[in-house]
Order: structure tokens, then C-alpha cells, then sequence
């Protein structure tokens, strides 16, 4: 016996220790629940996922915008101040310089909320030179304000220039310096958001790779304990399948084994139970049959021989009314004999197939020695055989081998017509022996094709031409056909007339796995397994 190892091993032990514990609808709700878990899982991570990369997404959004809104407003300050400080010492007005104070305030606030969302180093350094260059700039500002209205200057000064050139090429310089950082400072934070564009890309595609991964993992997962289960479900189902199949095919000796839930094994012992019990009454059938064959034959034998005593006149001369009766006596004491033969060849087609002796038997020798048998039928009825026989060798029993040409040439002989052809071949195929037997009789009824293997039954056709027979030919081919693991079928005739029955047995017992024992029989020009 070998060891179960990986995935039958463990499959056994569930079904040892977890199955007989649950019930088949137990079973499909478990099923069910650990094969939608990591979907489930799946689902769960897959959206979580999605949240925290649209939270990311808002986050870098926001932030994108407020940087290019506060940069914006930033240069978009800085030019306004540098308009109002020229206005403010242009026209020397109050009102001005509490705009220009606040505008100064404006620009101080942005650098300071650019500051606090700036985490890089080199901007913040940027930021805060900013400030202090623009926080000079007005400081300037102011003190040539302050200084101009501390010492007014005359008229002719304020008519020929407001403003000295001097000071207005040091305002010019200051202001012309905070432009040009602020636009520094402006592509730095288009880069900056273009770093965070990318980051938000790179995130997204981190988290794409996140939700693949665990899909492949935990999807696949599913789908494994989707198919254990549909194993673990299904197998108990087929074991309970192939018993019935088992018990009605009349094999009562394969013990029934059902494994998996408690109610399917329950279901099992039912069958095991219908097995044994079926498995009696045959035994009980064929011992049955055996002796009342044997209680029977015996007598008769006596009665035969005494019936013969009488038509052969040794006890006295008969009148002709005495000698129809002692013929009829005759007759029919042959046809019971006949009769109780054929119930003892189809017991003992019946026996163990186990029990049976098996040998080399060399077919085509044999199927020819039965043909020499029946030379005297042949010629009286005219009869021609065309036998195609190829030399071949199989181990079987030749007692059953023998049973099964004798019957199926039985039938060719007794149903052909006067003058016909008999077609016998016999032939080697791959793993198993076939040999055809086919006449030109009346054929067989499709309506009774799939009752000719049954015991004692005998076909319409047969009835109305008053060919005699037992019923029990073909029954007992079938048996010692399904002894050996073969198969016998009904063929549709070439000619479309007739009758062409084909069995085959495989060579020996090693090759009997390989073909499916069955009785095929056709129905309306097509094959049917029974």
C-alpha cells in the first residue's frame, strides 16, 4: 500500500477527521464561506486602497494648488507694492502709505504661509530671503518718506523733481531684486509641484500594485478552496453514484464505501446494507436454481430413459395410438432435459469470477473445433460460414470461452434461412480479443433489443417461425463475457437483415482495467451501453 503524501494527504485527513463531523448542506455553507473570505478580503483591501489613495489625491491636490495660488499672489503682491511705494513717494499722500503699509502686511502673510507648507530646505532659505529683501525694501521706502516730510522740499525742488533720481534708482534696484527672486522662487515651486504630481503618480501605482498583488494571492485562494470543496462535495456524490450503478449491474460482491458528510455516509451504510442483502438473495437464487437443476435432472433422466424403453418397444409392441403418446413423451422429456442444461450453464455462468480457472486458450483453435461440431447442421440446412479467424491466444476459462461460440453459432444456425451465410471473424486488437458472429436471419425488434440478454426471454420472430429455445443463449454469453471484464454488443447488420452480435475480452486479467464492461445493445441504428 503506498503513502499519501501533499494534497491527497491531506485531503484524506479532511475527510477523515473534519467531513464526518458535517452535513452536505454544513459542508456547502462552510464551503461557501471560506471561498467568498478572500474575495471578501480582497474587496475590504482593495477599497481601503482606493480611500487612502484619494485621500493621498486630495491632499497633494490641495496642496498643488494652494503652492501655485500662494506663488501666483506673491509676485502678483510684489508688483503692487512696488506701485504703490512709487506712488507713495511720488504724491507724498497718507492714505497711500496705510495702502502701501498693508500691502507690505499682504506680502509678509504669503511669505509666511509659504513658509509653513514648504518643507524643503532650499526654499525655505529662499522664503525667508525673500521676506528679509522685501522687509528692507519698504523699510527703505518708509525712512525716504519719513525723511521727505521731516525736511519739505521747496517748491522749485517738488516742481522739478518730486523724488530724487537717486532714490528712485535705489527703489528701482531694491524692487527690481525682489522681482527677480520671486521669480526664482515661482519656477522653484512649479517644480516642487511637479515633484508632487509625481509622487501622487507614483502612488497611485503603488497602491495598483498593491491591490494586483493581493488579488493574485487571495483570488487564486478562492479559487483553490472553491475546487477542494467542489472535490470534497462532489466525490461522496460519485461514490454513492457508482454504488447504484455498482447494484445495478448485478455486482453485489464490491463492498459500498462512501466517504465525506455524515448524511452521505449514511446514505453509504444504506446502500452497503441494500448489498448485502441483494448479495443473499442471489446466493440464495443460485443455490436455488442449482439444486432444484440438479433435484430435477435426475428423476428426469430415469423418466428419459424410461420414455425411451417404451418408444423402442422393449417392454412389448405398442399400438399406434401408444407410440404417438410414448413419441410426444420423448420430445418433451428432451426439451426439459435441454431446459435444466441450460439453467446449469447459466448457474454456473453466474459463479465468482474470481473463483474461475483461467489458462491460455488459444481462441481461433477453439471457436474452429465448434465450428466441426456443427458440420451435420450446417449441411442439412445449407447453410455456408465465412469465417475470418486470426491466430490469437487469451487467458480465460475455456469451459466459458467455449459456452459463448457454442451459443452465439447456435443462434446463427438456428435463425438463418435455408441456403444462407453465417459470417464468423475473430480478430486482435489493441488489448483485447473480438469476435463477431452475424446472420441473415429475421433480426431482432428494436423495441426488444434491450431485452435479448435477459433470462428466458425469447424474441417475436422466434415465436412466429416456432424456432424452439430456452431464452437463456444470449443471458448466459452475457455472463460469461462480463466474468471475463468484456463486452458484448448487437451491431446493425451490413445488409441491414439479420443478426450481428461482437464480443470482446481483453487478453488477460492486467489488461482488464483498461476496457469498460458493459452490454451494449443499439437502439434504432445506434449504440447504447445498459
Amino acid at each position: 500500500m503506498g503513502v499519501l503524501n501533499g494534497p491527497e494527504q491531506q485531503e484524506f485527513s479532511l475527510s477523515k477527521i473534519f467531513l464526518p463531523s458535517l452535513s452536505l448542506s454544513k459542508l456547502v455553507l462552510v464551503g461557501f464561506v471560506l471561498a467568498a473570505l478572500p474575495l471578501l478580503i480582497t474587496i475590504i483591501s482593495t477599497v481601503s486602497a482606493v480611500d487612502d489613495l484619494a485621500a493621498q489625491s486630495r491632499k497633494t491636490v490641495y496642496s498643488v494648488a494652494q503652492l501655485s495660488q500662494k506663488s501666483f499672489m506673491l509676485t502678483e503682491r510684489l508688483s503692487d507694492l512696488e506701485r504703490k511705494g512709487k506712488q507713495l513717494l511720488v504724491f507724498d499722500d497718507a492714505d497711500m502709505r496705510d495702502t502701501f503699509k498693508a500691502m507690505h502686511e499682504q506680502v509678509q502673510d504669503i511669505v509666511l504661509d509659504l513658509r509653513v507648507r514648504t518643507e524643503e530646505e532650499a526654499l525655505t532659505v529662499q522664503l525667508d530671503q525673500l521676506g528679509t529683501d522685501e522687509a528692507a525694501a519698504y523699510q527703505s521706502v518708509v525712512e525716504l518718506y519719513e525723511s521727505r516730510r521731516a525736511k519739505p522740499p521747496t517748491a522749485a525742488q517738488r516742481k522739478a523733481s518730486p523724488v530724487s533720481a537717486q532714490s528712485m534708482e535705489r527703489f528701482d534696484g531694491l524692487f527690481q531684486a525682489l522681482g527677480m527672486r520671486a521669480r526664482a522662487l515661482s519656477q522653484a515651486y512649479a517644480v516642487l509641484i511637479d515633484k508632487e504630481v509625481a509622487l501622487l503618480d507614483g502612488h497611485s501605482k503603488s497602491v495598483q500594485e498593491r491591490i494586483v498583488t493581493r488579488s493574485s494571492v487571495l483570488v487564486p485562494g478562492a479559487a483553490g478552496l472553491v475546487v477542494l470543496f467542489t472535490v470534497l462535495i462532489t466525490r461522496p456524490i460519485r461514490q454513492v453514484e457508482h454504488a447504484i450503478r455498482q447494484l445495478g449491474a448485478g455486482d453485489y460482491l464490491q463492498p459500498v464505501s462512501v466517504q465525506g458528510p455524515s448524511d452521505l455516509r449514511f446514505v453509504g451504510e444504506r446502500l452497503e446494507w441494500l448489498r448485502g442483502r441483494l448479495n443473499a438473495l442471489e446466493e440464495a437464487k443460485q443455490q436455488f436454481m442449482r439444486h432444484v437443476s440438479h433435484e430435477v435432472k435426475t428423476p428426469l433422466a430415469t423418466i428419459h430413459e424410461g420414455t425411451g424403453l417404451l418408444a423402442d418397444e422393449v417392454v412389448g409392441e405398442l399400438n399406434p395410438e401408444q407410440k404417438e403418446i410414448t413419441q410426444i413423451l420423448v420430445s418433451n422429456t428432451q426439451r426439459l432435459e435441454r431446459l435444466i442444461t441450460a439453467l446449469i450453464n447459466f448457474s454456473q455462468a453466474n459463479a465468482d469470477p474470481a473463483a474461475l480457472r483461467r489458462e491460455p486458450v488459444d481462441m481461433s483453435t477453439l471457436v474452429n473445433e465448434v465450428l466441426d461440431e456443427y458440420q451435420l447442421r450446417l449441411r442439412a440446412n445449407e447453410l455456408r460460414v465465412e469465417p475470418q479467424l486470426a491466430k490469437m491466444e487469451i487467458e480465460g476459462n475455456p469451459e466459458q470461452l467455449r459456452t459463448v461460440v457454442d451459443n452465439l453459432l447456435s443462434n446463427a444456425v438456428k435463425y438463418s434461412p435455408t441456403g444462407g451465410v453465417i459470417s464468423l471473424r475473430l480478430c486482435a486488437l489493441d488489448h483485447y480479443m473480438e469476435l463477431e458472429v452475424g446472420d441473415e436471419g429475421p433480426g431482432i425488434d428494436p423495441q426488444e433489443r434491450q431485452q435479448v440478454f435477459e433470462p428466458f426471454f425469447q424474441g417475436s420472430k422466434g415465436r412466429e417461425l416456432g424456432i424452439p429455445g430456452t431464452g437463456l443463449g444470449l443471458a448466459i454469453v452475457r455472463e460469461c463475457v462480463a466474468s471475463h471484464q468484456g463486452s458484448v454488443e448487437l451491431l446493425e447488420p451490413p445488409l441491414g437483415k439479420g443478426t450481428l452480435v461482437r464480443v470482446r475480452i481483453p487478453w488477460c486479467a492486467e489488461a482488464a482495467p483498461r476496457l469498460r464492461v458493459r452490454i451494449s445493445l443499439p437502439q434504432q441504428g445506434e449504440s447504447s451501453n445498459v
